[in-house]
């Protein structure tokens, strides 16, 4: 993998940033595993590049490739990083948490698991172009993958960092995260991402810099678009992964595979450039660059992510808000009223098996019928927090509603934590087994969203009757919600009583629907 990672040195120089690879990976897991969130974030997001400027200053990158190209690529790759995040994040994550629990709908695979990587991935490769059209002094091909690397880099890390300050709100601990999906979340936002950003860079970076031979055939004409094209294809598998519905497990694991892939391409695109280039270098360079010590690469490192992670730990702590205590009084909740009875029109789903209530036209909601996959009614909330509300039947084959709320939970929304069972839960009036469950964001360019999931089931006749509510997690205080402790912390959830006690099956007394 350094092979890959840092081409411009020699074999024996490259076991100082193994071991530095090896420090990445397992501060990554140690803060993952003790849920320190704060400085998982700060080293998933500095790790690789705090490496990568080790990388240079030890290649001699002033004498190499010059001061000039490093600085307009970085800062050129850190505003459209950030400017990239701020667009896309908020729009892939408002569409996260709707499509959850629906089929995958072609439209919205293709602009968030395509469009939106493809757009990433051009704006990524800016920085190398615009320096290479700064600088058109011929070159080892060599200096157009540390250029087109580094730009790369720092695009991932500063897109990454823009991306995931919310969870920094969160505060600097995560007790309530599953430890295996932060550990999932700091491979693929510290290793898996920025290596396929830092591979996607240098093979362009290789292909602009490529001097052909003089003699050159229609092959190595082409160099420019396999390059781009090879750069797509990783960038759109990673993007496919994200919109996937996956096991969080799986889900790690392909980013990883994925991110090998990309290291061997890396390694044939320079090992094929450096053989075919007709670019003759001056000399020896691994005999003129002094080969750098444990210490001074090992300890360099490790500043560098002590500084990072010192950072994102004052941060998180600076902008988590204080809990609000609830005294009463003064914030004792609403007076104990019954809700109005609304006349709502109604659904009946499955040939009849069920009914239930769904808003009116002119709500708060969007209705859908019999949406794909699914024998009910989705009800989706288009006013303050947003979220989904999904009201449908299933055969319950001599399932428990206990199991009937599982399989739910584990088909729709795969690495969901349970949080707590929902007391006394009914639907329909009828007993059943409920659950409050959290999922945190999973596709890497959505910008961190920490979710709420809801589940209810009764079982009656053999036939289920299931309510499944999704929306940002919005925790209950005075100034939010009823204005007493809950612990659904789901906005949501104050509207959906009304609708999960209206489901009637059929051959209750009211007759059939």
């Amino acid at each position: 993998m350094t092979g890959a990672l840092f081409p411009q040195l020699p074999e024996s120089s490259r076991r100082p940033f193994r071991a530095g690879l090896i420090v990445l990976v397992v501060a990554l897991a140690a803060f993952a595993v003790l849920r320190w969130q704060a400085a998982m974030i700060a080293t998933a997001v500095s790790g690789l590049p705090v490496l990568f400027v080790v990388y240079l200053r030890e290649t001699g990158i002033r004498r190499t490739v010059g001061l000039r190209g490093v600085f307009v690529g970085a800062i050129l790759a850190l505003g459209l990083g950030v400017g990239w995040a701020l667009i896309a994040g908020p729009i892939v994550a408002r569409a996260y948490d709707a499509a959850l629990g629906a089929q995958t709908d072609l439209a919205e695979f293709l602009l968030f698991g395509v469009a939106v990587p493809i757009s990433e991935a051009f704006l990524m490769l800016v920085p190398v172009v615009v320096v290479r059209l700064l600088d058109r002094t011929p070159r080892d091909a060599l200096d157009g993958f540390t250029i087109g690397a580094l730009g790369a880099t720092v695009f991932t890390g500063a897109a990454t960092a823009t991306l995931l300050v919310p969870q920094l709100a969160m505060g600097v601990t995560a007790p309530d995260r599953v430890v295996g999906s932060l550990l999932v979340e700091a491979l693929v936002e510290g290793i898996a991402w920025p290596v396929v950003g830092l591979a996607a860079g240098g093979i362009i970076g290789i292909a602009l810099w490529f001097a052909k031979p003089t003699n050159a055939s229609h092959p190595y004409r082409a160099v420019g678009l396999a390059a781009l094209l090879v750069v797509l294809v990783m960038v759109t598998a990673m993007g496919v992964v994200d919109v996937v519905p996956l096991s969080s497990a799986w889900y790690g694991v392909l980013h990883m595979l994925i991110a090998a892939a990309a290291m061997v391409v890396v390694r044939i695109v320079i090992a094929a450039a450096v053989r075919h280039q007709a670019f003759e270098t001056t000399g020896d360079d691994s005999q003129s660059t002094p080969a750098p010590r444990y210490a001074r690469v090992v300890g360099s490192m490790a500043t560098g992510l002590a500084m990072a992670v010192a950072v994102g730990v004052v941060v998180s702590a600076r902008i988590t808000p204080a809990p609000q205590p609830f005294v009463c009084p003064p914030d004792c909740g609403r007076p104990p009223l019954g809700i109005p009875v609304e006349n709502n029109p109604r659904f009946s789903g499955d040939d009849g098996a069920f009914s239930v209530a769904y808003p009116a036209e002119g709500s708060a909601y969007d209705v859908t019928f019999d949406p794909p996959g699914v024998k009910g009614v989705e009800l989706k909330y288009v006013g303050g927090d947003t979220g989904t509300l999904t009201l449908f039947g299933e055969p319950a084959d001599d399932r428990t509603a206990k199991q009937v709320v599982q399989h739910v939970l584990e088909s729709w929304y795969p690495g969901a934590a349970v949080d707590y069972q929902v007391p006394n839960a009914s639907v329909g009036y009828q007993p059943g087994y409920g659950v409050v469950a959290d999922l945190f964001r999973k596709d890497s360019s959505a910008t961190y969203t920490r979710l709420r999931v809801m589940v209810l089931a009764a079982v009656k006749h053999d036939y289920a009757l299931i309510a499944a509510a999704v929306g940002p997690y919005h925790r209950f205080s005075p100034d939010f919600g009823t204005g007493q402790p809950s612990g659904a912390n789901l906005e949501l959830a104050m509207d959906m009583g009304k609708y999960v006690n209206s489901f009637t099956w059929y051959g209750d007394r009211y007759g059939r629907p």
